[in-house]
């Protein structure tokens, strides 16, 4: 059987609705000759007959009748899938994949997903938690739609746009007020992030540099354990600022001061090379971009 062309099916839909071609004509913007042609070709491509003349009436064939049936379902699928379309020009359905690390969901994302749903209720946010390095490959393989992960990353297939600095700084107990940094790393052990992270890589080499050797306690992959760890006086730890900004405000945590106790590292918003913009998708990075 040859392939129905829509365009056919929606003639025909006409013809069978109203059993008039000249009404049929009227709805279609077409002239009746034109749609006899359109049921003649639709006729010929099947080998069947789908209209029979009892006189001036047109009735339709057993066919005619079964092949309505499915064009009226499909009319009315075709339809749908028009206004769901428009639907996401006018921004009034759709959903983002976007993949965040834990750092980025937990102190820098929640206000701005609120206020995007505020501004955009009926879009849906599918939010999913992964390593930087992971978020990377997951967007370049098409798993998720954008990123917001700490760098540094591989740049190769993807593009990455400076999204938020987010230092991490060299933080200890309350109770190592008024002690110089030397003595602060006599004091206390270094408690670190898991060096095979990308927060990890990044202390690591920048401790390399550091005049004193501190004395290593853990890894920990959690921020939160380590900022607890810290508030018990148990060590010394570079946390991200955002991290610790109300425990710096109410003293639990000190922010300890001199040269290299503060870390330039920036949070990346992650896209592949040649994203495909939908108007979701657009709305989405446009207003996380005016909540910088």
């Amino acid at each position: 059987m040859t392939d129905i062309i829509l365009y056919h099916l929606r003639v025909f839909h006409s013809v069978a609705r109203h059993l008039s071609y000249s009404k049929a004509g009227e709805e279609l913007n077409l002239s009746q000759p034109a749609v006899s042609r359109q049921i003649a070709a639709l006729e010929k491509g099947l080998g069947l007959d789908l209209f029979s003349q009892r006189g001036r009436q047109v009735v339709l064939t057993d066919a005619g009748r079964s092949l309505y049936d499915y064009a009226d379902r499909i009319m009315g699928l075709a339809q749908q899938a028009a206004r769901a379309m428009s639907q996401y020009h006018d921004l009034e359905r759709g959903e983002v994949r976007l993949g965040v690390s834990p750092v980025v969901g937990r102190y820098l994302l929640p206000p701005i997903l609120k206020d995007f749903y505020t501004r955009f209720p009926n879009i849906g946010i599918s939010l999913q938690f992964d390593s930087s390095a992971q978020l990377a490959r997951r967007v370049e393989t098409g798993e998720l739609d954008v990123a917001l992960a700490v760098g540094p990353l591989n740049t190769e297939n993807i593009h990455l746009e400076r999204y938020a600095q987010d230092d991490l700084v060299l933080v200890c107990p309350p109770m190592g007020a008024g002690c110089s940094l030397n003595e602060l790393f006599d004091r206390y052990p270094f408690i670190t992030g898991e060096k095979s992270s990308s927060t990890g890589q990044i202390i690591e080499h920048h401790l390399k540099g550091f005049a004193f050797k501190p004395r290593f306690f853990t890894e920990i992959a959690d921020a939160e354990v380590i900022k607890r760890l810290v508030m018990s006086d148990m060590g010394l730890a570079f946390l991200p600022l955002r991290g610790v900004a109300s425990e710096l405000a109410d003293g639990t945590l000190l922010q300890v001061s001199g040269e290299g106790t503060v870390i330039t590292r920036w949070i990346y918003l992650i896209t592949t090379k040649d994203q495909h913009y939908c108007p979701t998708l657009l709305a989405f990075m446009n207003f996380i971009r005016k909540h910088q």
